[in-house]
């Protein structure tokens, strides 16, 4: 009996240094998503927001385990993330897809100011533990082109300088059932013209899904 005892208790042991933490339903791996109002859906009901959406979708794929967690305010810029981050890191999450950036663009920010606080939320995720997905966004098309080019850039350069994953541009699932049309693409979008509608999200969703999930694979969480 004592021998059964030890034995169980070095198989946890083994599991807890080899594996790290053994996530369930029960208790399970918190998947954060940290951005503005493409990612915190605004005005669409909650069931067929972002992160709900997702959430679904991961269930159906079996990782019964990962809790999809809102941390998304609408109208949030990067140095707006960066003050409410230790708010967010009190939600212990594990993971985090980061999506910023594009309110500054809106606002007229310097690319380094935009640099700048990203890096820092990005260092201080991963300080806590956290793994980082960066997810990219594109400048609106009457932006700069000297502006627009660098922005874009920028995502690929942190990726890059962190060792992080990339989705490059949050959107593209909408964009991509539209034929990279704008015209078309409205159809998915609010009235606003800006913002995804409960179509569009579904689209985002299904198309950011395969990231996702190889993110969640890096980390030794798949399907239960």
């Amino acid at each position: 009996m004592l021998y059964r005892l030890l034995l169980i208790i070095c198989i946890l042991f083994y599991q807890h240094v080899v594996w790290g933490d053994v996530f369930s339903p029960e208790k399970p791996y918190q998947l954060m998503v940290y951005g503005d109002s493409l990612s915190a859906s605004y005005r669409v009901p909650k069931k067929d927001s972002f992160s709900y959406q997702l959430q679904q979708a991961l269930i159906k794929g079996g990782y019964h385990q990962v809790k999809v967690v809102s941390f998304s305010k609408s109208g949030e810029t990067s140095s707006g993330g960066l003050r409410r981050q230790k708010q967010a890191l009190l939600k212990k999450p594990n993971g985090v897809i980061l999506e910023l950036g594009i309110n500054d663009v809106l606002r007229g920010k310097s690319i380094s100011s935009i640099t700048q606080n990203l890096s820092q939320l990005i260092e201080n995720f991963k300080s806590h533990h956290v793994a980082v997905l960066l997810a990219g966004m594109k400048a609106p098309p009457i932006t700069e082109p000297t502006y627009a080019q660098q922005f874009e850039k920028m995502y690929i350069q942190l990726a890059r300088q962190y060792h992080i994953p990339l989705y490059p541009f949050f959107m593209q699932g909408l964009f991509q059932a539209a034929g990279n049309q704008y015209e078309q693409a409205t159809s998915y979008l609010l009235a606003d013209k800006v913002h995804p509608n409960s179509t569009g999200i579904q689209y985002m969703v299904n198309h950011i899904l395969p990231t996702v999930q190889s993110f969640l694979k890096k980390q030794g969480i798949n399907p239960m």
